[in-house]
């Protein structure tokens, strides 16, 4: 059955319950901890002055920076890449303050997998986010139904 469309912005998907994303913590970290990661044409210049490791997540591939710090510490770093970064027009560096919410959780679960797909638990249920490789858009939704006509499934198409 022919639901209509769904307009994705931001490239991002989400599918949950109404009721247990009124909990969703968007920029506002769960557990007082948050990540910097930075990546760029001059990463490793910024690598060597600020001492930083890479990531080594799944989904992190060549990115540095540091994961789990106290929100203070995390902000302070950020703030001291960007004004390294702003000192000289030539070093090109793209710096992501990442508080640990529930936002910054499925990116995670996101940038490591395949599909681009992961899930987080918000309000006592299941969240799933999706990234559709297209981007932003308008995508066609369609419901399975059982033989008593309540729905099973929910499909979303994305063209290839």
């Amino acid at each position: 059955m022919e639901l209509g469309e769904i307009r994705v912005d931001w490239a991002r998907l989400l599918f949950g319950d109404a009721d247990a994303l009124s909990a969703w913590r968007h920029a506002e970290p769960v557990d007082a901890r948050a990540d910097v990661a930075f990546w760029g044409a001059s990463e490793e210049a910024a690598a060597l002055a600020f001492t930083a490791p890479y990531l080594g997540g799944p989904g992190e591939d060549g990115v540095r920076g540091w994961t789990g710090l106290p929100v203070a510490e995390a902000m302070r770093l950020a703030g001291a890449l960007s004004d390294w970064k702003d000192a000289d027009p030539a070093r090109r560096l793209v710096v992501d303050f990442r508080p640990h919410s529930h936002h910054w959780q499925i990116m995670r679960a996101v940038r490591a997998s395949p599909l681009q797909a992961g899930t987080v638990e918000v309000g006592g249920a299941r969240v799933l986010c999706t990234m559709p490789r297209q981007g932003d858009g308008r995508f066609p939704v369609s419901a399975d139904l059982d033989p008593t006509g309540r729905p099973v499934s929910v499909r979303v198409a994305f063209p290839e």
